[in-house]
């Protein structure tokens, strides 16, 4: 089990990027969240197995019409999330 706080940088916001974000995680069993930031940039923790969250980090960079122009990405303690949600 792995969990990641990341942080996506470039054209993510509008374009239906958090809840692409949502439906794969749900899909992997990835547990935590994803949330737009004031400056334009998307939040998010992934916690899961850590295939399913390399899988996930991976789906991220591929999702239409957005456009990444880099992420920070930094472990974190493993939090005990029940789901995936949008948080607004």
């Amino acid at each position: 089990m792995v969990a990641v706080h990341i942080i996506f940088y470039g054209l993510v916001q509008g374009i239906g990027f958090r809840s692409h974000v949502r439906d794969k995680a749900i899909k992997l069993n990835v547990k935590g969240f994803v949330k737009n930031l004031d400056d334009g940039s998307v939040e998010a923790i992934f916690s899961g197995d850590d295939e399913n969250v390399d899988i996930l980090i991976n789906y991220c960079m591929k999702i239409p019409l957005s456009k990444i122009e880099r992420y920070d990405l930094k472990e974190i303690e493993n939090n005990d999330f029940s789901g995936f949600e949008i948080k607004y």
